[in-house]
């Protein structure tokens, strides 16, 4: 709300108003409204031109993207720690699954485990992973800095159809993890480079998330003091 109070929201609007040839300033909830419907349009068919993205030009798109980037990092992203500290579920299970295959002899796992679930579990699921974290944090006031560099991008790691793989390999008697995030590899953090991750590796990285995963603590609500 800061930010669409801002002055770079100011700006656009009336640049928007001036292209569409308004004489008063479009209201931030129907440029919003225009925005998105140019968006799913384009996700519907990007080798059409939708008539609705004519009312901006790119720097106006810019504007737009970073005021959902903005809300999506602190509903579901790095802004408070719980929210994505709450994803450790997923994560849990996973490892489990994983840690099973060491055990020789064990019990035969599922080939395959699938969620299905929405795009705000998609998010906490990345921030809690580590990925797509940028050095500042996501504010109102630093939108010319953060700009086109930032890796917290929505409609780059939250598109349409988005998904999250963890693939094991046994490689001459290791088990390695390959991610995936949106069919494409990713490499998590404390994990080598352009390589599979040693599972002991994951194993320490996400210790906290194995061993210390209580949802019902993490999202209970403090005790009443006197």
């Amino acid at each position: 709300m800061k930010f669409e109070e801002g002055p770079e929201m100011s700006a656009a609007l009336k640049d928007i108003s001036f292209r569409l040839g308004f004489s008063e300033t479009i209201s931030i909830g129907d440029a919003v409204i225009l925005y998105i419907t140019c968006s799913f349009e384009i996700a519907w068919d990007h080798r059409a031109h939708s008539p609705w993205c004519a009312a901006f030009s790119e720097s106006n798109m810019k504007v737009f993207e970073y005021t959902e980037d903005l809300e999506y990092y602190w509903i579901d992203g790095y802004g408070y720690n719980i929210t994505y500290r709450q994803a450790c579920p997923p994560v849990k299970d996973m490892m489990q699954h994983f840690l099973a295959e060491e055990v020789p002899g064990g019990e035969p796992r599922a080939q395959a485990v699938v969620y299905f679930t929405h795009s705000g579990t998609i998010l906490k699921l990345l921030a809690h992973l580590g990925l797509y974290k940028d050095e500042n944090v996501l504010l109102h006031t630093n939108f010319n800095t953060m700009g086109s560099y930032r890796k917290w991008r929505v409609s780059q790691i939250d598109s349409f159809g988005s998904n999250l793989a963890f693939v094991l390999f046994r490689c001459n008697k290791q088990l390695k993890v390959l991610t995936l995030h949106q069919e494409r590899p990713v490499t998590l953090p404390g994990c080598p480079e352009a390589e599979l991750c040693p599972l002991n590796v994951l194993k320490e990285q996400y210790k906290e998330s194995l061993n210390g995963c209580n949802f019902e603590h993490i999202c209970g609500l403090l005790p009443k003091t006197a």
